[in-house]
């Protein structure tokens, strides 16, 4: 099946694909435990522009879920029309399912690493992806798909050049460490990223609360009372910090964004 018409006309410039054997183990078992009939992950993003980094906490966030809330129409859309051509397919959910592992809390299809195993970039230990052209700006959507090498030839073949090539590819992240720096709460370390630290969540959630917020996610209890909701919360937060993205390097992507 070829896709390049959907991404086109919607828009959509950065997307690619990544079978199950390009993931890693841990992620195969999460995508499969997500949707059992899974080949394989259709991964897309949009870049949030770099001014809008500089506007207040409230634009942005308004700017930030608007982009967001169009990429996941745009899986929902191509769930459908995989859908009307007799593949099984699930679209991530923007909000949740989430899980905990290892003490903290995960995507069930963690989408960077998916767009990482798909040519996209590769991870910082900001744990954003990092692409070239945009940096660590891009936000991502994606259909777990019943079949692979669903994109058009083209695109697959330069998929499976670049993971031909593998550790070729250099990777984005210097190691300089500035975001771990620049991180005022100190939720970005060695092991990535301590959510109910971060001051996007801990007004959510705060410190006391977080052992029993745990222990709900990994029962699933709090995710089926949070998910009728989460939209509303959404809307109504607002972004406290980004200088995980603003301090990194990169942040600016490739010279013509600059």
């Amino acid at each position: 099946m070829d896709l390049y018409t959907f991404f086109r006309d919607e828009g959509i410039e950065i997307y690619g694909e990544a079978a199950l054997p390009a993931l890693s183990e841990r992620d195969r078992e999460y995508v499969l435990e997500f949707f059992p009939p899974g080949e394989s992950v259709i991964v897309f993003g949009e870049a949030v522009p770099v001014e809008v980094y500089s506007l207040n906490a409230q634009n942005q966030t308004d700017i930030m879920l608007e982009i967001a809330e169009r990429l996941c129409e745009k899986a929902i859309q191509l769930e459908g029309v995989l859908e009307s051509e007799g593949i099984p397919a699930r679209h991530v959910p923007l909000y949740l399912p989430v899980r905990i592992k290892d003490g903290r809390v995960r995507g069930v299809v963690r989408l960077k690493q998916v767009a990482a195993a798909a040519g996209l970039g590769t991870l910082g230990k900001n744990t954003l992806l990092l692409n070239p052209e945009h940096g660590p700006r891009l936000l991502l959507s994606g259909v777990v798909a019943g079949e692979s090498n669903i994109i058009n030839t083209n695109s697959v073949q330069k998929q499976e050049n670049a993971e031909d090539q593998g550790n070729q590819n250099p990777d984005i992240c210097i190691g300089c460490g500035h975001c771990i720096k620049a991180c005022p709460a100190g939720a970005i370390g060695p092991d990535g990223v301590e959510v109910f630290s971060c001051r996007m969540i801990s007004p959510w959630v705060p410190g006391p609360v977080v052992p029993i917020a745990k222990w709900l996610i990994g029962r699933q209890l709090l995710l089926r009372c949070m998910a009728p909701i989460a939209p509303f919360i959404a809307k109504t937060a607002t972004i406290r910090c980004s200088r995980c993205v603003t301090e990194c390097p990169v942040f600016r992507g490739s010279e013509k964004e600059i």
